[in-house]
């Protein structure tokens, strides 16, 4: 959703070293801790692979599934939350998916260290799995704002990424984060260009589609959807800074695949955040039974943030390490309203 121009970390810290070769213990304390903590320790059957069935996502026996769970910030900006305790504490608030974005064109992305980048995806997509988490590839496109733009570095990135969990279910793919600048033709000519890369190496993976006008138009994709199956469309919602949800509920009585692969909870008029508006777009998400990932797992001074600002823990979070807005996110993922 937006930058962040504070010093980045620019290697991975001794702690992650150390963290991976203690995991297995890690996750047995992690469980504990977090659920003291204020959030109860869920461990629901893997429904596995998905499938996306009649406009929703179902598992291998066709019962419906849903994902609630939190986004990354940019993870160049942010890697310090990249990271299986960062993750469990998604899974331990009732969270079953973690959306790793990897930002492309802007300092630090992909396009200018894609070395570094590949291998935060990867811890990222390793420490999910590890909790038995689902987790979305995230090519987080936005000053970038047609994907056509930097096509042939997407199509490298996914080449090697699908190849490497060609036999992952957990793993998602979002090839294009908000498009702008770029209309539903372009997305279609970029989507037929990355779509057939990913379903070489795993020909049902579920990927997520960006719409136009960073990703909160959906009416050109209804009118004309990719001839792929196992295919959301990616719709995208601020509270406090978008009044309407329309288009998303007219999507929903058509049984059109959407996901709300990123959501958040802005400013009202009078610049405190939009709670009472986040609570109730969220409300409407669970009671539809829509897949969705919250926006973002960092300490931002910012109002989307999962985090206090003051927060600089990095494992052991508490609900009050959370800010108000942090705390509806944690709710939401329990399925409070």
């Amino acid at each position: 959703m937006s930058y962040y121009t504070a010093p980045l970390w620019k290697s991975v810290s001794l702690h992650s070293a150390f963290k991976s070769i203690h995991r297995k213990c890690l996750l047995i304390l992690l469980t504990a801790v977090l659920a003291l903590a204020g959030c109860d320790s869920r461990s629901p059957k893997d429904p596995g692979a998905l499938t996306v069935k009649d406009g929703r996502l179902t598992d291998s026996s066709g019962n419906p599934v849903q994902l609630r769970g939190m986004s990354t910030h940019g993870i160049a900006w942010f890697p310090q939350y990249v990271s299986t305790e960062a993750f469990a504490f998604v899974q331990n608030c009732g969270g079953n998916v973690v959306r790793i974005a990897m930002y492309t064109d802007t300092e630090n992305g992909y396009l200018a260290d894609p070395e570094y980048n590949e291998q935060l995806v990867r811890q990222a997509v390793t420490d999910a799995l590890a909790l038995g988490m689902y987790v979305i590839v995230d090519w987080h496109i936005l000053s970038d704002g047609n994907p056509m733009d930097h096509v042939s570095e997407a199509a490298d990135f996914f080449r090697k990424i699908a190849h490497e969990y060609r036999n992952e279910p957990h793993v998602l793919y979002e090839i294009a984060n908000e498009p702008n600048r770029a209309g539903w033709d372009d997305i279609t000519e970029y989507a037929d260009t990355i779509i057939p890369i990913i379903r070489k190496e795993n020909p049902s993976a579920v990927v997520i589609v960006g719409t136009p006008e960073y990703s909160s138009s959906l009416d050109a994709a209804m009118q004309n959807p990719l001839s792929y199956d196992n295919i959301l469309y990616a719709y995208h919602f601020y509270a406090g800074e978008k009044i309407s949800y329309r288009e998303l509920n007219k999507a929903v009585e058509a049984r059109f695949p959407v996901m709300v692969s990123e959501w958040g909870i802005g400013l009202d008029g009078d610049g405190t955040p939009a709670i009472e508006a986040g609570r109730q777009f969220v409300s409407y998400l669970n009671e539809q039974g829509l897949s969705w990932c919250a926006w973002s797992f960092c300490n931002k001074d910012e109002s989307y943030s999962l985090l206090r600002p003051d927060c600089d823990k990095l494992e052991s979070f508490t609900m009050q390490d959370l800010s108000n807005v942090g705390k509806v996110y944690a709710g939401a993922m329990k399925g409070e309203s």
